[in-house]
């Protein structure tokens, strides 16, 4: 969906007001009621010349994906809405607790610092008491490779929005890319990145013996499948 023309202000700014209109639009609230999450420091935003794409990808609605067209670049941006409850309560700051549930959920099995990339033996899945209805991961592969967005003590139940997908491919690296998965067969080769890639992302690729451009899915660091 595209949101937003030309920038008149700076692309920090028409970015947050870009994804704060589009939030508000897509919940039905008022843009007031979402917040945008800071960025990376690392993470430069540059202007776009034509209006911006935004979407979904993952089933929480507080990761959004930014996309822009001209020049291509791309953003994973956290936002907070207000939970339903609060809503009705006319934005109350805070909803009464409600009952309690033990269920199964991905809980951090060592304190994690923001910034890092989660490993497999950073997590377990653990059954403990939860709010009922809140919604916690309970699937390792949602948060294996991903960042870390604040400090976790060990023992803390994870929320999609403790985390945003890691760059896993770097523009210029060379990467494995592996064909014929579906076909009974594999050929793997040595091909170079030419777009930074999350899991899951389509970039572009290059053999740099052939000069052929091609395309991949990021599977992991430094790993690329063929579509």
């Amino acid at each position: 969906m595209q949101v937003s023309a030309v920038p008149v202000t700076s692309p920090e700014n028409w970015l947050q007001q870009s994804v704060t209109q589009w939030v508000s639009r897509q919940q039905g609230i008022d843009a007031s009621q979402v917040q945008m999450q800071p960025l990376d420091p690392r993470v430069k935003v540059q202007s776009c010349a034509r209006p911006l794409n935004m979407d979904l990808p993952f089933s929480s609605a507080q990761t959004v994906r930014v996309r822009c067209p001209e020049p291509v670049w791309q953003l994973y941006v956290q936002v907070q809405t207000p939970t339903p409850d609060v809503r009705a309560a006319g934005g109350a700051a805070t909803a009464a607790a409600g009952p309690e549930q033990r269920r199964l959920v991905l809980v951090t099995a060592a304190a994690l610092s923001r910034g890092m990339t989660v490993q497999a033996q950073d997590l377990r899945v653990q059954q403990i008491s939860v709010p009922a209805g809140a919604v916690y991961l309970d699937n390792p592969s949602d948060a294996v490779h991903a960042e870390v967005l604040r400090d976790l003590p060990a023992g803390t139940p994870l929320r999609r929005s403790d985390l945003r997908p890691s760059i896993l491919v770097k523009r210029g690296q060379l990467v494995q890319l592996s064909v014929g998965q579906n076909q009974g067969f594999m050929v793997s080769a040595r091909v170079e990145a030419l777009q930074d890639g999350r899991m899951g992302e389509h970039i572009k690729l290059k053999n740099p013996e052939s000069g052929r451009m091609l395309s991949g899915v990021v599977k992991g660091p430094n790993q690329v499948e063929s579509p």
